[in-house]
């Protein structure tokens, strides 16, 4: 009978101890949860991972096209969004684009001149990175907007008709609600006329995009975009 109530005594303790540990590491969870999201597949793009983590780098980090009119996104969905559309153009010719050194730094100082130093600083801390860590996403983007260019960069010519209504409709509209004098038409034409293939070319480009995006086999998992919100 001693050694049974011991047996039983030792099995209640070990159950004890079991629950004890689980308690612990579940509580050490919820508090790492508090200040950092755990990170999941946000999203499959032709059978490869994006995660959340990808996501928030993206956007935290203003890892985005330069151009006129060229915002960061406000929030993690719409930064999935441009990453999912980016994606699915670079899987096109991911072995065919190069990007060199050079270029690489100069997308990465933009990215930089966006925020204060210290602020630079601080999100490279939070995600423990150094710079070197952003290089993959800044190839990426290097290698979308190569693709576009080479498919939609030149444009068709523009004819004086056109540059003359961009003058008066938009161009002097807009550089007044700046604060600036416009400059005269033949001095604005060379701008003028990069603005227009600039603009079609982003209509041109989004449209080949949606296409491909409609083509591409996208998994989006809702569960780990709302446990980010």
């Amino acid at each position: 009978m001693p050694s049974s109530r011991s047996a039983i005594y030792s099995s209640l303790m070990r159950r004890i101890r079991t629950r004890t540990i689980a308690l612990f590491i579940l509580l050490s969870c919820l508090q790492a949860g508090l200040s950092q999201t755990v990170d999941c597949i946000v999203a499959e793009v032709n059978g490869k991972a994006m995660t959340l983590t990808d996501v928030r780098i993206l956007k935290d980090f203003a890892i985005i096209p330069e151009g006129r009119g060229a915002v960061p996104p406000e929030t993690l969905r719409q930064a999935l969004e441009e990453a999912i559309d980016r994606r699915v153009v670079i899987d096109l010719v991911r072995g065919d684009i190069e990007v060199t050194q050079e270029e690489a730094e100069d997308v990465l100082a933009r990215c930089k001149y966006r925020f204060e130093a210290g602020q630079w600083q601080e999100k490279l801390e939070r995600y423990g990175l150094q710079e070197k860590g952003l290089r993959p996403y800044i190839d990426d983007l290097i290698r979308y907007i190569k693709t576009i260019d080479l498919r939609f960069g030149r444009g068709k010519e523009i004819n004086p008709q056109e540059v003359e209504r961009y003058y008066e409709d938009v161009y002097i509209p807009s550089e007044r609600a700046l604060g600036r004098e416009p400059k005269s038409l033949p001095q604005a034409q060379a701008e003028i006329e990069a603005l227009i293939r600039s603009q079609e070319s982003r209509e041109q480009s989004a449209a080949w995009v949606r296409s491909l995006r409609g083509q591409a086999e996208v998994r989006i998992n809702e569960s780990c975009l709302e446990q980010a919100n």
